[in-house]
């Protein structure tokens, strides 16, 4: 016989038990709601309201280019695949000012004709607020919703500039757009779209893809150019380009002499300790031979790509730790328009410090007991501006020289892959119309120096742009 005080017992078990039902139900149908409504893809459009900038064009010209960009971005966001979470922020404004960024279309899936209109809807005014719109940009991608993308998160940012409009630091934006990602732990794909961009800037905003881990930007200087990368970007069925496998390209090598006549004697090492150089090469399918141009070497894996018909020398240092390949009218005193090439052993660590010093931690852990990270971090001046290889003990810098009138295009290497350390140090001078030279001499010095690495494709494409992007900018 049941007790009075067992039933309500009961009673109190059947309510439990089909509380946890329902319970259990409202969780199982809150995780298939979450599945099915997380997209596999999200993207962020960031578009410059800015004015037109530098130019002297009047206000008709920048709604008249603006216009251009918001039919682009209206276009591509129409093709983008109905699944899509799409979003539209917008920069530019006064510096300082709250409203020089703003969302004015939310992440959410068929938001392609609210976007297109909204684009459509905005007038150009006031400085590019590049960096106000990033970190807004990142930002919005930081909450638990709009949910994330299962697959990619990404950030298309069109801008006319490649520099922030209100000044400051290009390194500190960049280092400060970086480490709010890292802070947050967002792994968000970054697209940068140049439109217009003045050539000056064009490097400025290729740093600015190294520091977010991103493709080299893109740059379109018309309407139909910009419809084309966009379309590229966003359009989801269109499948990704698989790279065409030509065939290598042999060419001969002009082997450089230590003995150039009418030059001035050097010290070098006997002719039986030179290297020999191969009779021919075979470029990389990254590099075609600009016309008017060869091959020039003194030893294997260390060619130049160079101006025909000049003289080139090689000479070795101090015992081989320093070794110099010129081609030029005066290769020896590498005097003239031409290449000139100079590798040393890094007895010294520290050397680098100036050029590599807060870029290369291998080399803060090769310090001598003299110098400390810190002072070698302070050692150096900026003047090389890093382009991430991916390649871990393997470091790249461009730099500038102010005040010419013909081109003058800058490579340091520093790398651990060998048995000893080594920086090397590429000069190419050569008027503004053999430009194409000196991209392609950078270039394949760079994929000379990557050969037997695990370097990715992305990467290798990307500091290829970026080398292509710096050549570009020299006057």
């Amino acid at each position: 016989m049941t007790t009075p005080a067992a039933r309500p017992r009961r009673r109190w078990l059947r309510i439990t038990l089909a509380l946890l039902a329902v319970a259990a139900i409202c969780i199982g149908a809150t995780v298939v709601y979450v599945v099915r409504s997380t997209p596999q893809y999200r993207t962020a459009f960031l578009v410059d309201t800015s004015d037109a900038g530098p130019s002297d064009a009047g206000p008709s010209d920048a709604r008249r280019d603006f216009g251009a960009l918001a039919d682009s971005v209206g276009a591509a966001v129409r093709n983008a695949g109905d699944g899509d979470a799409l979003s539209l922020r917008r920069f530019g404004g006064g510096c300082g000012d709250a409203d020089n960024t703003e969302e004015l279309v939310g992440s959410a899936t068929g938001n392609g004709k609210r976007i297109s209109e909204a684009a459509h809807a905005l007038e150009p005014g006031g400085k590019a607020t590049l960096n106000s719109g990033l970190l807004a940009a990142i930002d919005d991608f930081s909450g638990r919703y709009p949910l994330r993308a299962s697959k990619r998160n990404r950030i298309v940012v069109v801008t006319t500039r490649g520099t922030d409009g209100c000044g400051g630091d290009p390194a500190a934006m960049n280092a400060h757009v970086r480490d709010r990602m890292d802070r947050l732990g967002l792994h968000l794909e970054f697209r940068f779209v140049g439109y217009r961009v003045p050539v000056a800037e064009q490097e400025v905003l290729t740093r600015l893809t190294s520091a977010t881990r991103s493709a080299a930007p893109q740059f379109a200087q018309d309407a139909a150019e910009l419809n084309a990368v966009l379309e590229k970007l966003v359009v989801p069925s269109q499948p990704e380009a698989k790279p065409i496998e030509l065939p290598l390209q042999q060419v001969p090598v002009t082997a450089c002499s230590q003995d150039v006549p009418g030059e001035p004697s050097l010290p070098t090492v006997p002719p039986e300790a030179l290297p020999s150089a191969p009779s021919s090469v075979p470029l990389p399918h990254e590099v075609r031979l600009p016309a008017g141009a060869r091959v020039y070497a003194a030893r294997p894996g260390s060619h130049l790509i160079a101006p025909a018909d000049q003289r080139c020398a090689y000479v070795s240092f101090t015992s081989g730790s320093t070794w110099q390949l010129s081609v030029s009218e005066h290769p020896i005193l590498m005097e003239g328009d031409g290449q000139g090439l100079t590798v040393t052993e890094l007895s010294s660590p520290a050397s680098a410090c100036n050029a590599f010093g807060t870029s290369a931690p291998e080399l803060l852990k090769r310090l001598p007991p003299d110098v400390t990270e810190s002072a070698c971090r302070e050692a150096d001046t900026g003047g090389t501006v890093n382009i991430p290889t991916g390649v871990p003990g393997l470091h790249l810098g461009t730099e500038r020289e102010a005040g010419r009138t013909e081109i003058k295009a800058m490579l340091r290497v520093l790398s651990f892959l060998g048995e000893r350390p080594t920086m090397s140090s590429l000069i190419c001078l050569l008027p503004p119309e053999q430009r194409d030279i000196c991209t392609a001499s950078l270039t394949y010095y760079f994929l000379q120096q990557a050969a037997g690495t695990d370097l990715a494709a992305t990467d290798r494409d990307r500091v290829i742009a970026a080398l292509d992007t710096y050549v570009k900018s020299l006057p």
